[in-house]
């Protein structure tokens, strides 16, 4: 999806949405419309770089509820501006690993938001740091 007018209309009848968009520009269009019918979504990204040969960066899953919506804009979690900053991912690296990882994280979180799973921290903004096998979890009830 592109995030043009024809397709942006398409999302209104959703009230859940996963969002995987490598387009700023798309992705707010998207986002201020699923904000304007009060749906919930997930969006995940990745940032990856190289370093002496190898990939390194971050995997992104951020939610948006219509309960919880400001950590969004107030701490800047989804990338909404016009441009992109330099991602060695947008170089058609194969990193389907990274991908699948992004794909479990939200739909675990998308499971605990159903009651699925039990959610004690309530994050709303996970980060994965591929250097360090590290997950944090931020913008918690």
């Amino acid at each position: 999806m592109t995030g043009n007018e024809s397709n942006v209309e398409s999302l209104r009848t959703a009230d859940f949405v996963f969002l995987s968009v490598d387009d700023n520009t798309a992705r707010r269009r998207i986002v201020e419309e699923l904000e304007r019918q009060q749906a919930a979504f997930i969006d995940v990204g990745m940032g990856v770089y190289e370093s002496n040969g190898q990939l390194s960066g971050l995997v992104r899953v951020t939610t948006s509820t219509s309960a919880r919506r400001r950590h969004v804009h107030d701490r800047q979690r989804i990338p909404l501006a016009d441009g992109a900053a330099p991602n060695g991912y947008q170089r058609n690296i194969q990193i389907a690993d990274l991908n699948a990882l992004n794909a479990a994280l939200a739909v675990i979180k998308w499971k605990k938001l159903c009651g699925f799973y039990l959610d004690l921290e309530e994050e709303f903004h996970s980060l994965y740091q591929i250097d360090g096998n590290v997950l944090t979890n931020e913008d918690t009830r």
